[in-house]
């Protein structure tokens, strides 16, 4: 996966307040009134700030735009364009309520799994190691049974999928809840109770 893609902003542009240093603003990474002590250096630079009576301790402006950056976008991205670093992401998808996988990073993820999976796929063995490795599984019994024809997905248990809790999908499909989360992961569904649906 080439870097462009890995860094790739889905929401964007993102604009930086017009603010300057001494400015007054408010935060919403530190619930409070801070004062604006000058801008980051990152490719998207953006007002560093720090709470109104301290000294030292700057970070960057949460406001409305970053938050919503940071709610949207991967993990990879808000490093690369803002220039913070890993836990400074975490420390904000925490106080913002961010899942761990939010829609930016569940996209880079898969397409990372993708990537690395046509990489895998359609690799020949050679026809005598495939003969071999028949052999073996036939004498230690692992063989295929069978055992899961006539269970696949029907259309029908598809579209149940994202639009009730997998739990309740699992109920109805006579599957476990983790087959359900991971089929539904497979196809880029996103979970029924997620708050980003309209």
């Amino acid at each position: 996966m080439r870097n462009t893609d890995r860094h790739r902003l889905l929401h964007g542009p993102y604009h930086p307040p017009a603010l300057r240093r001494g400015d007054r603003a408010t935060c919403l990474l530190r619930d409070a009134e801070v004062v604006i002590t000058g801008w980051s250096a990152g490719r998207i630079a953006w007002p560093r700030c720090q709470r109104l009576g301290t000294r030292g301790g700057s970070g960057l402006l949460v406001d409305e735009e970053l938050a919503r950056a940071v709610r949207l976008e991967s993990s990879l991205a808000i490093q690369h364009w803002w220039g913070v670093s890993g836990v400074a992401v975490w420390h904000r998808r925490k106080a913002l309520g961010v899942e761990k996988l939010n829609e930016g990073s569940a996209r880079l993820r898969g397409d990372m799994n993708r990537e690395l999976g046509d990489g895998l796929r359609g690799k020949m063995l050679p026809p005598g190691q495939v003969e071999r490795r028949q052999q073996t599984a036939r004498k230690l019994g692992l063989w295929p049974t069978g055992r899961w024809k006539g269970r696949g997905w029907t259309k029908d248990q598809l579209r149940l999928l994202g639009k009730l809790p997998d739990g309740e999908v699992a109920k109805r499909t006579s599957r476990s809840p983790n087959a359900v989360r991971v089929r539904r992961t497979l196809l880029a569904i996103p979970i029924a109770r997620d708050r980003r649906r309209r």
